[in-house]
């Protein structure tokens, strides 16, 4: 009876583990997890870049417009400045005329301001490194705008800011990309400036050291890449005026000399002069 027992128990071991092996040849393994692809992000660089190509088309739009509205205004001023200057101009009448120059040359510094930023970014941003040199020099040339509508001299105001539109446009065609559905896409200023300016060259001689001499022991005159000292020393000496103003990426000091013309230094060295 035990042994019957025992053989019976043995028989139904045997099939539970033979149905459980055949279930096991049956079954299907479990899927395996499809691993979900890595999203491609969109890089610094792109977004950098893009919103650059969109603050310098928006400050295009503003100079061009500027320019197209000072023009009337800086010709009425100065007639007026005449008028002034000869004493043709009741107490109220001066008074206004001064206030109108204030809100001019305050326009002026505005549009500067604008412009010292963009060019800060193309300066201390390194996805935009690359196109530095198209923009480079548009804070200069708004603060010559500036320095002009402050002497009184409006209507030769307009010419630094045409060279501004210039070197917008020429930045704005190098960047890659679309402008934002609905950006002002303005038109290349064809009016080129008639002004003599002198601007650093594309190697590094501006930061080589500059002698104050000639072979002769003569003084030179002011050139690009001068210390602060050594456009002291030159044959402009000291200047009539001095302006200075600091952002983040550094400190442009601007030297007026009557009769003669305006240096800009850019961290203690002459990056342009104004003859």
């Amino acid at each position: 009876m035990k042994i019957i027992l025992f053989t019976t128990l043995f028989a139904f071991s045997v099939s539970l583990f033979a149905a459980d092996a055949e279930a096991q040849k049956t079954r299907r393994p479990a899927p395996k997890a499809t691993p979900k692809p890595t999203p491609v992000s969109t890089t610094s660089t792109n977004a950098v870049v893009s919103a650059a190509k969109q603050q310098v088309s928006n400050q295009l739009h503003n100079v061009n417009v500027f320019v197209d509205k000072i023009g009337l205004i800086a010709v009425s001023l100065e007639s007026v400045e005449k008028e002034a200057a000869a004493r043709r101009l009741s107490g109220d009448a001066a008074a206004a005329h001064e206030k109108n120059k204030r809100n001019v040359i305050a326009a002026f510094a505005g549009l500067r301001n604008g412009l010292i930023k963009l060019e800060s970014d193309f300066r201390t941003k390194p996805q935009l490194a690359l196109y530095l040199p198209k923009v480079e020099g548009i804070s200069t040339l708004a603060a010559n705008a500036e320095d002009s509508a402050i002497a009184g001299r409006f209507v030769a105001a307009k010419d630094p800011l045409r060279e501004v539109t210039l070197k917008l446009n020429d930045t704005l065609a190098v960047l890659p990309g679309p402008l934002a559905p609905g950006s002002v896409n303005p038109t290349k200023a064809t009016t080129a400036p008639t002004r003599t300016v002198s601007t650093p060259g594309t190697s590094s001689s501006t930061n080589r050291p500059v002698s104050m001499t000639t072979n002769s022991g003569a003084k030179r005159e002011p050139a690009v890449g001068m210390t602060l000292a050594e456009v002291s020393q030159s044959t402009w000496g000291a200047p009539t005026n001095k302006r200075t103003s600091t952002t983040t990426n550094g400190t442009t000091e601007v030297w007026t000399y009557t009769g003669k013309g305006t240096v800009y230094f850019f961290n203690g060295r002459v990056t342009q002069i104004l003859r």
